[in-house]
């Protein structure tokens, strides 16, 4: 009996063999997945930048003169566990959460935090793939191969 639609949630089965034809042909660990194990990798450099951290001390003094905690990065303080967050991922948005996400951002807009961040990061990315290039070809092979398979897929649902 051929799974359809309306069969296919009843077998446990049926998504692990969605997911074996999406995938066929594609070496998920060495090629569809590379450029997210290589952001661990960038990410390190990025916070290693003596620029960033200049700009991430001068963001850290800003917020901490408007009277609030002294976060060494604006990643610590999006992550401080003050900030509970529910399952949903949104948080109780009391008052003093939502003054300190001004002074955040108004430290941000003050001393270009952002522009600097994004700037360094693409710098980063730009380096990455250069020094990587054949490896990253072949994460697009696999992603344009998952999406013909995908398009053959809906065509033939209609």
């Amino acid at each position: 009996m051929s799974r359809t639609r309306a069969t296919c949630a009843d077998f446990p089965s049926c998504n692990a063999e969605a997911s074996r034809r999406l995938m066929r042909g594609i070496d998920v660990k060495r090629d569809w997945l590379y450029a997210q194990t290589r952001q661990i990798e960038v990410d390190k450099a990025v916070k290693r930048d003596p620029r960033l951290r200049a700009a991430w001390d001068v963001w850290s003094r800003c917020v901490a003169e408007q009277g609030f905690t002294r976060y060494p990065d604006p990643v610590a303080a999006y992550s401080d566990t003050a900030w509970w967050r529910g399952s949903d991922g949104n948080t109780r948005h009391t008052a003093r959460e939502r003054a300190t996400a001004t002074a955040d951002v108004t430290c941000k807009r003050r001393h270009h935090t952002a522009e600097l961040w994004h700037a360094v990061r693409a710098r980063q990315q730009t380096a990455d793939i250069a020094g990587h290039r054949d490896r990253y070809a072949a994460g697009l092979r696999a992603l344009r191969a998952y999406r013909v398979t995908v398009a053959d897929v809906l065509r033939r649902l209609g």
